[in-house]
């Protein structure tokens, strides 16, 4: 089993990554193997709007949360997709510890957008999918607490490749981890 972690700042293209890889192994995959994806965004929201977290206090319980569902998950034998932010070393080990306990294999995807105009127009020009989330603007992404991932096994930069061809090469790594 693996544990696929997609991280990234706002707008550099997470969902649309992640949505493609998914629709990519809907197609190869025998039915029943389709991935769990869990998206922080969407734990989150549903925190705040259960009033269990207010807004603009930081995720963490959407990390944590998040985990232990991936945690089910994968004992039960399931794949996950997870995609977050995940901005700092804190977060990663979490997900490392949690397929670690399992045995099971992980996988850090940081997808980057290194042309700073494409990615502050896509910040302005996206529009949100999860109800009540309010995104956020190119300054709150530009000041954002964020460490760069260098031990992320693939960096895949969406200034330069397309939403296709960022799925298509994690699809080719899960492959190739599948025969270690």
């Amino acid at each position: 089993m693996t544990l696929t972690v997609v991280g990234g700042l706002p707008a550099v293209g997470k969902t649309a990554v992640c949505r493609e890889l998914l629709r990519l192994q809907s197609i190869s995959q025998s039915p029943g193997r389709f991935p769990t994806w869990l998206r922080i965004d969407s734990i989150e929201q549903a925190l705040r709007d259960s009033g269990e977290m207010a807004p603009g206090m930081p995720g963490g319980a959407g990390y944590y949360a998040a985990a232990a569902v991936a945690g089910d998950v994968l004992a039960s034998g399931g794949e996950v997709l997870v995609e977050c932010v995940n901005p700092l070393p804190l977060t990663r080990r979490l997900w490392e510890e949690t397929a670690s306990v399992l045995g099971c294999r992980f996988l850090a995807v940081e997808i980057v957008c290194s042309d700073a105009a494409e990615h502050r127009r896509r910040a302005r020009q996206r529009v949100g999918d999860i109800e009540g989330l309010k995104l956020p603007d190119w300054q709150e992404i530009e000041h954002r607490d964020y460490a760069p991932w260098p031990e992320a096994d693939l960096r895949l930069d969406t200034a330069r490749l397309t939403v296709a061809e960022a799925a298509q090469a994690i699809v080719n790594d899960a492959i190739r981890g599948r025969g270690q």
